[in-house]
């Protein structure tokens, strides 16, 4: 099927080629994406690109057929509205990073065992490490050099907080990307080439092979040292 100049209702109906299909240059920025799902059903969605404060941003508009290209059109002619006006089309605006935590708590307590730890656990790390640097930053304005400077402090001397804290960023921000608050996760693959590989090694005490252990004890015995050193 031949990518048209403009969409029509007919080929957003049939068309079935995975792919990006804009609505043409009156469109404002208007698109068709067509994909298929991990289940193998073919997926039909708008999305709009418009530039927020100078920065380019892509507003889903719902499904097709839920939502028909008629009601697209009109969604998008009223978001380039807002955005001339100087608004932000998205709805209450773009979330900070503190407030985003909260929605994204939410919806994972539903799942998270009842009374258990999880919800405090995720709190008290986002709090300590992410919150001082992270938490009045709204999602969209986050980097990777944010998250960096977040996690390189701890990366070394505490590893397992300091991954811990790196997935619970990197779920708030897949969830901005979720809502069309943002296009990546800065908590992503690149992050991880960033941060320093290795750590700090445990050194642990000297131990004597077990064969040997007897003949130690007989000279701690026979070294006429005093007796609380020989106890010890």
């Amino acid at each position: 099927m031949r990518r048209p100049k403009q969409l029509s209702a007919a080929f957003v109906r049939s068309v079935s080629r995975p792919g990006r299909y804009g609505d043409g240059r009156g469109g404002f920025g208007l698109s068709l994406l067509v994909k298929y799902t991990s289940n193998g059903r073919l997926s039909k969605s708008w999305s709009q690109r418009v530039r927020i404060a100078g920065r380019v941003t892509n507003i889903g508009l719902g499904s097709w057929p839920i939502v028909t290209l008629a009601e697209a059109r009109r969604k998008a002619i009223e978001n380039r509205r807002a955005v001339e006006q100087g608004k932000d089309p998205r709805r209450g605006g773009v979330p900070t990073f503190e407030q985003a935590v909260e929605k994204v708590i939410e919806l994972h307590r539903r799942t998270w065992k009842p009374g258990g730890k999880s919800e405090g656990q995720w709190r008290a790390s986002l709090t300590r490490y992410a919150m001082p640097k992270l938490g009045r930053m709204t999602v969209d304005k986050i980097t990777t050099a944010d998250v960096l400077s977040v996690l390189v402090p701890i990366w070394n001397e505490k590893r397992v907080t300091a991954q811990r804290v790196r997935t619970r960023i990197g779920a708030i921000m897949k969830w901005a990307v979720a809502k069309n608050y943002r296009e990546d996760n800065p908590a992503g693959d690149a992050l991880g080439a960033a941060l320093p590989r290795g750590g700090v090694r445990k050194r642990h005490f000297p131990a004597l092979p077990h064969s040997q252990v007897p003949a130690a004890l007989e000279t701690v015995r026979t070294s006429g040292a005093w007796i609380g050193l020989r106890l010890a």
